[in-house]
């Protein structure tokens, strides 16, 4: 038979090949009862009761619940019960090394493996170390678990470094302004260790360490040291070298952000390696698997940042469900980052990073269409370029102003408008620091050329940052902002936040507007609040 002569088969009548069921909440359903868990135990039974509610609901009234939606409503509170479970067994996992801690002991021997990329502090220098071995007195008392360690001379040392240090050791007492011990927590550290001194230990120096050192030296070629500092931040995620004047100006230019490693970075390199996997013609696991290996050796190398780790897990969940043919929409992958990274370690909810990772990306996800709509209904109409990228800053600056601040009592009022230039500029910077970093690697030569063109980008950001901070208003000072107050602006995000889903698109530009009056009503009221 011909090619021309074959017909294709008639579909099957009445064959629908769409999901009988969705069951895309189940990851937020997890997540909520990992929250509640966390942050509320004594409100999980509440939350289970609304849960079985919402389930006898659909079971004895069908019309409630539209038919796809009808198993999630079911399963709901197998969900929120699961994710309450996951964060009670991990509060209720036993910590030999913090109960040792509080007990204050002097003269501890620990042996173990650097963690994270040692920085400058106070009387020396800190680092994470993961405890292989801990000596008390005259014996090994335990070993497993992780230490801040405080002690001269740890810039010399490097991520995978195995050392022996002898100090003391304490759980640090919370603050009024700050709970230490908690923020420790949620990078699975248990205690703080002073020590005098610190020594290599059995084979010494991890090649992780090696690739840290020779990044941060290819990084700063050829750049002022100011320079060179905002480079590594923004590559590196290390902010330790950039001059307290300068980050408080990224701060309060509402910038700061383009200083921590986050979903772009992690975007950046995922998109560059896998095209150039694919332009080398490598088979499609092979492309995955040379990209993913890449992505985490880079979150390693960088200290494993909170905000890093959510945005390796999402791209590895988006990698590896086009390479099995089920790609899922953003919402839920974010939805199923946040399931996985929780349940791994639920304390995360308390890191600042992670809140902020979180909120921006969300932010995007359910703001932005609707505050577009409105910048295109404005008088001022603007291209469709440009209100996108305003609408994404818009988005982004709305979602985490109340997290910033209850974290540093602080808001940015002209982040919208220097996040349109410092964004777009991250971007090349973010590029031209990774081709310096691997260049530098391999010969030193190559990172000059590229640092060069980086110097004067980074000089463009540094001379925004300090114009726009020394505005007046620039930023208002939020003090004692309860988390009730944040609570009140996030719930006003709600319907514009909805719109497309339980309220129609078309009514979007309005609650755009009435989002964006919210938000100014706010700012007025807890700068009244907190006095």
């Amino acid at each position: 038979m011909r090619r021309s002569d074959q017909r294709a088969a008639p579909p099957l009548p009445g064959l629908d090949l769409r999901p009988p069921v969705l069951l895309d909440l189940w990851p937020a359903a997890v997540v909520a009862g990992i929250a509640l868990g966390t942050a509320a135990p004594a409100a999980v039974p509440a939350a289970l009761l609304a849960a079985l509610v919402v389930s006898a609901g659909a079971a004895l009234r069908r019309d409630l619940v539209p038919p796809p939606w009808r198993l999630m409503a079911l399963l709901a509170p197998l969900f929120v019960a699961c994710g309450a479970g996951v964060a009670l067994l991990h509060a209720s996992a036993p910590d030999p090394l913090a109960q040792l801690a509080a007990l204050e002991p002097e003269g501890v021997v620990v042996e173990g493996r650097i963690s994270s990329p040692p920085e400058a502090a106070g009387f020396g220098d800190r680092a994470e170390l993961r405890v292989e071995s801990l000596r008390y007195g005259s014996r090994e008392v335990l070993g497993g678990g992780a230490v801040e360690l405080f002690a001269p001379g740890l810039g010399l040392l490097g991520v995978g470094d195995r050392v022996r240090a002898e100090g003391d050791l304490y759980v640090p007492e919370p603050s009024p302004d700050f709970d230490y011990a908690r923020y420790l927590a949620t990078r699975r550290v248990s205690a703080v260790m002073e020590a005098e001194s610190v020594r290599p230990a059995g084979e010494g120096r991890g090649w992780v360490g090696e690739v840290h050192r020779r990044t941060d030296r290819a990084l700063g070629y050829g750049l002022r040291p100011e320079e060179a500092a905002v480079v590594r931040g923004m590559v590196l995620g290390d902010r330790s070298l950039i001059p307290e004047p300068l980050e408080e100006a990224f701060r309060r230019s509402g910038i700061t952000h383009i200083l921590a490693i986050s979903g772009q970075h992690v975007a950046v390199l995922t998109a560059a390696v896998y095209f150039v996997l694919r332009a080398m013609a490598a088979p499609a696991p092979a492309r995955v698997a040379g990209t993913l290996a890449t992505v985490w050796l880079y979150i390693v190398v960088a200290g494993a940042p909170p905000s890093a780790i959510r945005a390796g897990v999402a791209a590895s969940l988006f990698l590896l469900g086009a390479l099995l043919g089920r790609p899922v929409s953003a919402l839920h992958l974010v939805w199923c980052m946040l399931a996985l990274v929780l349940t791994a370690n639920p304390l995360l909810l308390y890191n600042a990073g992670f809140q902020l990772s979180v909120a921006a990306v969300l932010g995007i996800l359910l703001l932005r269409r609707p505050l577009e709509d409105l910048l295109r209904l404005s008088p001022l109409r603007p291209p469709r370029a440009v209100s996108t990228l305003l609408s994404v800053s818009l988005a982004a600056q709305l979602a985490t102003a109340p997290i910033v601040a209850a974290s540093f009592g602080e808001v940015s009022l002209v982040g919208v408008a220097t996040n349109l230039v410092a964004v777009p500029l991250s971007g090349p910077v973010l590029v031209l620091g990774l081709l310096a970093a691997l260049a530098g690697n391999v010969l030193p030569a190559l990172a000059y050329p590229l640092n060069y063109a980086n110097g004067a980008l980074v000089s463009v950001l540094e001379a925004l940052a300090e114009s726009a901070s020394s505005l007046p208003g620039a930023a208002i000072s939020v003090p004692d902002l309860t988390p009730a107050l944040v609570a009140l602006l996030y719930a006003g995000f709600l319907p514009a936040a909805l719109c497309g889903g339980m309220f129609a698109r078309e009514r979007g530009p309005l609650w755009a507007a009435a989002l964006l009056s919210w938000a100014a009503v706010w700012v007025v009221f807890a700068r009244l609040a907190s006095g």
